[in-house]
């Protein structure tokens, strides 16, 4: 093999590619705002070989004004031949809540994000990326559109735990006590009324006694009781329950423990 028919591989990341011309690229979606919904092709204009880094955290805004973006949240590396064509599949999601979920053959244009909490943010979907996906969704609408923090849900919360902390750090605002589940309309909008409030409550009772749990709202009137006069012994006790809220009108709401008839821990809600 001679010298001179080795080619020098140029990386660069999209932005770059893009901003020197040396790639062109369409974007399309498939029909849907989460998971791989966005068709790519891109094509090497130039007769290098070239590795193009499309990092997550990156955004796809769609021609259509009434369609939502798509944040990207799976790094991916393109390879391409000199003058080579790449056809792959884009990973993200909505950022856009308040839009409709685009439409298929809708194009999109690519965007360079320099937000940081943002960033920071993909940088962690990138790394976990078997996190349940209504809560990966969710926890960028919060970041991103300024959501509920309280609706960054799964049926199993302990694997978004860490995800909840993330983004408690970069909204500089605690998660809620309690998480609620949302529903979405056709369109995938969010349907800011939650279905259902899931809570947990920590206490200690240093005797045996009667424990009553009960929500009320703000004129005192009885909302729930997830436990009434039950009998439990000394000790530490974690207790779950479900409030079905889609039929509660909005807002503030009082979760009360009570022993032996005496109030010992009282948490906000908020609907």
């Amino acid at each position: 093999m001679h010298l001179e028919n080795i080619k020098a591989i140029t990386s660069l990341s999209f932005s770059e590619a893009l901003s020197l011309k040396k790639v062109n690229a369409t974007f399309t979606s498939k029909g849907g705002h989460s998971g791989e919904c966005v068709d790519m092709k891109v094509v090497n204009l130039t007769n290098d070989q070239l590795n193009i880094k499309l990092e997550a955290g990156d955004k796809l805004m769609a021609e259509d004004s009434t369609m939502q973006n798509i944040f990207i949240t799976h790094t991916d590396l393109i390879a391409l031949a000199p003058k080579g064509t790449k056809l792959k599949t884009v990973y993200g999601f909505c950022c856009a809540v308040t839009k409709h979920s685009p439409q298929k053959n809708i194009h999109f244009s690519f965007f360079k994000n320099t937000n940081a909490k943002e960033l920071k943010l993909a940088t962690f979907m990138d790394t976990h990326r078997s996190i349940d996906e209504s809560a990966l969704q969710h926890a960028i609408w919060v970041v991103c559109n300024g959501e509920d923090a309280a609706g960054i849900y799964a049926e199993d919360m302990t694997e978004v735990q860490d995800l909840k902390k993330l983004v408690a750090e970069i909204t500089g605002k605690p998660i809620p006590w309690y998480t609620k589940k949302f529903d979405r309309d056709s369109t995938g909008m969010l349907v800011r009324r939650a279905l259902q409030l899931n809570a947990v409550m920590h206490f200690d009772l240093l005797q045996a006694s009667e424990v009553t749990i009960v929500i009320k709202d703000a004129k005192d009137n009885t909302m729930k009781i997830p436990m009434q006069e039950k009998l439990l012994e000394r000790g530490h006790y974690d207790v779950e329950y479900n409030w079905e809220t889609n039929m509660i009108a909005p807002g503030t709401y009082y979760a009360r423990i009570y022993s032996n008839g005496q109030m010992i821990q009282e948490k906000e809600i908020i609907l």
